[in-house]
């Protein structure tokens, strides 16, 4: 097993769960024929949807550089991880849209907190603008960090759903911690709406599973927290493999952002997995996409543990990418329409 096996897995797993193929699964013909599509798989869940089922008209809010739906719809395109005029703009045509239909079908999916909002009175654009630049960027789990975006907005936490004057179904394809549906896009249908869970981050690992069979030892429980505590879970771990392992995992480890530099959750922990140790590792986005390192993640060969000098002071700067690309190689791909979190994939050779 080599580290290009790995990306190759990496690439298997996200074309199994891609919302476009898992959505169909779930659509029941009496589901609401007008969709409001919301995330970065909002136009791979309307195509899903619409191979399947009628839709009469359909609204897309979607950060911009994802993947655009082929099926005819109301497309508007908002800033992601930061909310922009056009975030707003999509906010307020959504709520016409809404406003103008009885029943409705949501299909929800991370990356929807950014790139759809409108303000709740009295807070302004400006102050929710400056908030959720101070959130993202700070060490909170996401949890804390939508209870505050729900706060101020006027989509937020159910507030959609309940506009809507007839019926609301939610279909959910969730970037969040199991369970917590009420988080994917900080749950503008949620509650309000009749939520079905379409995939989450244990179904991307659980596919990898399927993948490698035997020779997989899946970590079931995402992975969360510090990301330093992450790494030094994910080696303790990898340690403990037999030759022709491989540990699959996934989750979402809390990373601050301290500084300007270019890097993300993955590129940082393949850096700290690094140090502990050296088995080939890859640690990746289902997004494509790992913070502001234009990268997905990193692929790690067979090294002896340890970092390049300087390591300490990169990351004080969040600078993980060159410190990630003196220990391995990025993974280079355009944005999927996946959005189920990160994988995490350690051989034993």
């Amino acid at each position: 097993m080599t580290f290009v096996d790995l990306r190759h897995i990496h690439r298997l797993a996200l074309a199994r769960c891609a919302p476009d193929v898992l959505v169909r699964q779930h659509v029941r013909a009496d589901m609401p024929h007008h969709v409001v599509a919301i995330g970065k798989a909002a136009g791979a869940l309307l195509d899903g949807v619409a191979a399947v089922h009628r839709v009469d008209s359909a609204f897309v809010a979607i950060p911009e550089g994802y993947r655009l739906p082929s099926a005819s719809a109301n497309v508007y395109v908002g800033g992601h991880p930061h909310i922009t005029r056009a975030s707003f703009a999509a906010g307020r045509a959504l709520l016409d849209y809404v406003d103008a239909h009885d029943d409705i079908l949501f299909l929800i999916s991370g990356g929807g907190s950014a790139c759809v909002e409108v303000a709740l009175p009295p807070f302004t654009e400006g102050e929710i603008t400056d908030a959720n630049a101070r959130l993202i960027r700070s060490d909170l789990a996401i949890g804390a960090i939508n209870a505050e975006r729900r706060r101020m907005s006027a989509i937020k936490g159910g507030k959609l759903a309940a506009r809507v004057r007839g019926r609301a179904v939610t279909l959910v394809y969730s970037d969040v911690s199991t369970g917590a549906l009420h988080d994917v896009a900080s749950g503008p249908t949620l509650p309000g709406s009749s939520p079905i869970l379409v995939a989450d981050n244990t179904t991307l690992v659980r596919a990898v599973a399927e993948i490698l069979g035997d020779a997989a030892v899946t970590i079931e429980k995402q992975i969360e927290g510090d990301v330093g505590d992450a790494a030094r879970l994910l080696a303790a771990r990898a340690r403990a493999l037999k030759s022709g392992q491989i540990l699959v995992a996934g989750g979402e480890p809390v990373v601050a952002v301290r500084g300007g530099g270019r890097g993300g959750r993955c590129s940082e922990l393949a850096v700290r997995f690094g140090l502990e140790c050296g088995f080939p590792a890859l640690f990746a986005g289902s997004d494509g996409v790992d913070g502001n390192s234009g990268a997905a993640g990193f692929v790690l060969p067979r090294r002896a543990p340890g970092a390049p000098a300087g390591w300490q002071s990169a990351l004080e700067r969040s600078d993980s990418y060159s410190v990630a690309l003196q220990m391995g190689e990025p993974i280079m791909i355009a944005p999927t329409g996946s959005n189920l979190r990160d994988l995490f994939l350690v051989a034993c050779l």
